[in-house]
């Protein structure tokens, strides 16, 4: 296993992704790999695929709360306190569909970063050794509660 400072170092410098871009064709199938999402400049979460990273960030693309902790925070932190009260209603009613507010916001606001990894044990240490990263630092992850 990589030095896991020069593994950080290495995810922290590679080019910045806009979702709205996504598919991202340069994100190969079938590789394990640790991302890191932003809010602009700002860091807001940071997670890992252990068999397929391009499958991974296609879930976190396409909004759905199903299956998906990532949409699920997204919705619960950053989406639900925009709404409308006509929103809100047609959510209860079923007439408006949360997923597609989620997606919006996800491929207008957010970004992401990724390194690829030679496997599972990898991605889960550098994972969390971001998570400990994030400790320190002032802005809050999606990930840390």
């Amino acid at each position: 296993m990589r030095d896991l400072e020069q593994l950080w170092d290495e995810l922290n410098k590679q080019p910045l992704h806009r979702f709205a871009d996504w598919p991202n064709r340069d994100v190969p199938k079938g590789q394990p790999g640790v991302y890191l999402i932003y809010q602009g400049d700002r860091w807001i979460y940071i997670g890992m695929s252990f068999k397929n990273l391009q499958s991974r960030l296609n879930q976190h693309a396409s909004g759905r709360r199903s299956a998906d902790q990532f949409c699920v925070y997204v919705s619960d932190r950053l989406v639900m306190k925009n709404l409308t009260d006509e929103q809100l209603d047609g959510i209860g009613e079923g007439t408006y569909s949360l997923d597609h507010q989620i997606r919006d916001f996800i491929r207008t606001e957010l970004s992401y970063r990724y390194v690829l990894v030679s496997d599972d044990p990898t991605a889960r240490t550098l994972e969390r050794y971001g998570l400990q990263i994030a400790k320190g630092q002032p802005a809050e992850l999606l990930n840390t509660l």
